[in-house]
């Protein structure tokens, strides 16, 4: 909320229910939309950029800032722009490279503290492109993807950040693929789910030991078999999260956990976006976000969503004046009575987020009806030119 509108809210009530994890969304993108882009996190800064509308491809970066949830732009990417490359952080620095099209070997180092990019040793696999990496350590890993071979890599190369040198790993013991998932958690690498060319597509969990050189399979991942997914990885859970993406004929918005303690999956709230694919996700402390992506085919999507623990509470406020709402409780219909009809804009959302319906005010008064709701409590907001009015809806 702007700083102009603190004088005219008014805080009217706080009703706690209980502390779960939720979907709600946070300011977009402000680049154009775009699919098939990276990200990569530095500290509570989240970096998102490249990526195609499926007609350019870019090479601009922004950085979300999670303590003031605000986007802020960073120098250019200076690579050829792409979309499918890689991405991974150590310390102060992003690390991207590889991509599309034609594959791309390249690899560049960003510098936080400088917002500057310069070149580092290419990628030893070759011109790749929708492969994985991920960061244990001081050391970076990336591998797989499309390498131009018969077949999809299985191939995976450490980076070290004191030597500059890269250094080919043992091989991913899984199918090659491309269109994977590339996480790390507590000092682990893990490779989920993806396309080996040969369909159906996967559904395999494998975790790699940098000490050992070593891959262990895990429990397959609780959903079905696809591919164009995202996920993120929250250490402090010791959980990794995976949702959305496709099976080369169906979209999914549905989400999964997956927990190291027990290996074991469950299917937790559904991605609040909807269906979904080529988004990139990421984690910063015990939140994971999803931005972008697109539903198979564009429009592009330039949003962005946060998973994390929330109280789900009701701060009504009333910052855009003289809001009135009844009957509340609800049976079938209630009406709205606002002054500042104007330009104004109503969503009722559930407890999780989900928003149900949308609408413009009419007029002065305005009928809604809710008979097919269920019973239960609901959000209405208001967004006017004046600011925004949250109410809570009751629905006997």
């Amino acid at each position: 909320m702007k700083k102009g509108l603190l004088s005219i809210v008014l805080l009217i009530t706080f009703i706690t229910v209980k502390a779960q994890n939720i979907w709600t969304q946070k300011p977009s993108f402000p680049g154009k939309a775009r699919s098939s882009a990276v990200s990569f996190v530095i500290g509570t800064k989240a970096y998102v950029g490249t990526g195609t509308d499926d007609t350019v491809f870019f090479n601009n970066f922004w950085a979300y800032n999670q303590a003031t949830d605000t986007w802020t732009a960073i120098a250019n990417f200076p690579g050829a722009a792409r979309r499918e490359a890689v991405a991974f952080s150590i310390g102060t620095n992003g690390y991207v490279g590889t991509g599309c099209c034609g594959g791309m070997s390249d690899f560049w180092k960003y510098n936080s503290l400088t917002n500057t990019w310069s070149s580092i040793a290419s990628y030893p696999g070759g011109p790749t492109m929708t492969g994985i990496a991920f960061s244990i350590g001081g050391k970076g890993y990336v591998g797989l993807g499309d390498d131009g071979g018969a077949s999809f890599s299985q191939k995976i190369y450490e980076y070290d950040t004191a030597t500059g040198i890269w250094t080919q790993k043992s091989d991913f013991p899984g199918a090659g693929r491309t269109d994977a998932l590339g996480f790390s958690m507590n000092g682990k690498g893990y490779v989920a789910i993806g396309d080996d060319g040969n369909g159906p597509f996967l559904k395999d969990l494998w975790e790699y030991d940098p000490g050992a050189d070593s891959w262990t399979q895990k429990s397959n991942f609780g959903g079905g078999k696809r591919a164009t997914a995202v996920g993120f990885a929250i250490a402090s859970a010791g959980k990794i999260y995976i949702g959305t993406g496709d099976d080369d004929a169906s979209l999914y918005s549905d989400f999964w956990a997956w927990d190291s303690a027990t290996d074991t999956w469950d299917t937790v709230l559904s991605f609040g976006g909807g269906i979904r694919t080529d988004e990139c996700g990421f984690a910063i402390g015990d939140k994971g976000y999803v931005a972008l992506g697109q539903q198979g085919a564009p429009p592009e999507f330039n949003d962005l969503w946060v998973y994390g623990p929330h109280t789900t509470g009701i701060n009504e406020l009333d910052g855009a004046g003289n809001v009135l709402v009844y009957p509340n409780p609800i049976k079938e219909r209630f009406t709205i009575k606002a002054e500042d009809y104007k330009n104004t804009t109503a969503v009722i959302s559930d407890m999780e987020g989900r928003k149900l319906l949308s609408f413009p005010l009419e007029g002065f008064s305005t009928g809604v009806s809710m008979d097919k709701i269920p019973s239960g409590i609901y959000i209405l907001k208001l967004t006017s030119p004046r600011g925004t009015t949250i109410k809570k809806l009751i629905k006997d």
